[in-house]
């Protein structure tokens, strides 16, 4: 069943006798819809089979919603899980679940070309974070490549032949699952700032030597891509507004088109039909 979430995050504490933190462990799942430049029509879709059923026996976690099958339509699903392990000690083990193969290189070369802190587990997460911020991004203006170039098509089409219904609702659709995503990431991100600040308050080891807290590095460069992450669910939020506009238009020209050849079919059958009246009086 979590595993065909759109997204979460949780941690949970494991304390040593003295009731301070003996080991650190968060968790978080995000996907994202990524959409290519050649995007065609599916005119099939896979029915939703839940894992929670009634039975135990029933259960099977290799279940999959989303497949590869769907990048021949020119779009698929990037699903990803993440889980961390942290020790004061400062041991911090991170690992990363079906990520796609650009991702993979991408934190991998980052890990190499960056030091990561480990006084803090949610230190490690801002570099993946900031991965995840482009595949979100690509995905958003992608979208909206999408709605551009439709519009201008649909421009010319509407003064030659019939607009392509079919794509503009899949452009639609697509847009609608980006939101979603991003949505849903933002929560998931906001709820893992708040986590890091709940690890702050109730952890010895961030106050210096002197008895101060030292600056919140971690927090602000959360609070810093939440806002950004924000800021591109509402670029989607105004990608589904116009391309919601752009079939608004086409349908408006079309059963203005529809309504102009009714009325010519109409006014050609009454005069026919007047000039065989015409014709039988003169008879």
């Amino acid at each position: 069943m979590y595993l065909q979430s759109s997204g979460y995050c949780g941690y949970e504490v494991w304390p040593d006798t003295d009731e301070k933190i003996d080991c650190y462990t968060y968790w978080s799942r995000f996907t994202v819809k990524q959409i290519y430049d050649k995007l065609q029509p599916k005119r099939t879709y896979t029915p939703h089979i839940s894992n929670h059923h009634s039975s135990a026996g029933d259960w099977n976690a290799d279940v999959a919603i989303h497949g590869p099958q769907s990048v021949r339509h020119g779009w698929e699903w990037y699903e990803m899980g993440f889980f961390a392990s942290w020790t004061p000690s400062g041991s911090l083990t991170l690992l990363c679940f079906d990520l796609p193969v650009k991702l993979e290189k991408d934190i991998q070369s980052i890990f190499c070309s960056q030091d990561v802190s480990c006084w803090c587990p949610y230190a490690v997460f801002l570099l993946i974070s900031d991965v995840l911020l482009r595949l979100y991004d690509d995905s958003v203006w992608t979208v909206r490549n999408h709605i551009t170039s439709g519009s201008d098509a649909h421009s010319r089409q509407r003064r030659s032949q019939e607009a392509d219904y079919f794509l503009l609702h899949e452009i639609a659709r697509h847009g609608i699952h980006v939101s979603e995503t991003l949505s849903v990431a933002v929560r998931s991100l906001d709820a893992m700032q708040h986590h890091h600040v709940r690890f702050r308050e109730h952890n010895d080891l961030i106050r210096s030597e002197k008895g101060r807290e030292n600056w919140d590095r971690v927090g602000t460069r959360f609070e810093f891509q939440l806002r950004f992450l924000q800021g591109l669910l509402q670029r989607s939020e105004a990608n589904d507004a116009r391309i919601q506009n752009e079939i608004t238009l086409v349908s408006a020209v079309h059963d203005r088109r529809y309504a102009v050849a009714s009325r010519t079919y109409e006014d050609r059958l009454s005069m026919r039909q007047h000039r065989e009246i015409v014709e039988l009086s003169c008879r």
